[in-house]
């Protein structure tokens, strides 16, 4: 154990905060213990940052059919069709 006065230590650490991540922070400490989330993404505000919610796919230019360009751009996204609220998602050309 490191007595430096700068050292913070917590029961348990979840990395990232989608639907598997929230849901166990939320147990975690609903069961007591210190919990640290680490998120990568910036802060995301319920409503005010979801302007494409109340949209259809036939909102969109291309429908709800995704395009090679959007497929180069967002790999991961394109295989869950997740690729119509592209203000949510880093593009992931080059990430991995």
């Amino acid at each position: 154990m490191n007595t430096d006065d700068k050292t913070t230590e917590f029961d348990a650490i979840v990395v990232g905060t989608g639907i598997s991540g929230g849901w166990a922070a939320k147990e975690l400490t609903e069961k007591g213990l210190k919990t640290l989330v680490l998120e990568r993404g910036r802060m995301v505000k319920h409503i005010e940052d979801y302007p494409t919610m109340n949209r259809d796919p036939w909102d969109y230019p291309q429908g709800d059919v995704i395009t090679q360009e959007t497929r180069k751009k967002q790999p991961k996204q394109s295989r869950t069709n997740w690729t119509t609220r592209p203000q949510l998602y880093a593009s992931q050309k080059g990430m991995f």
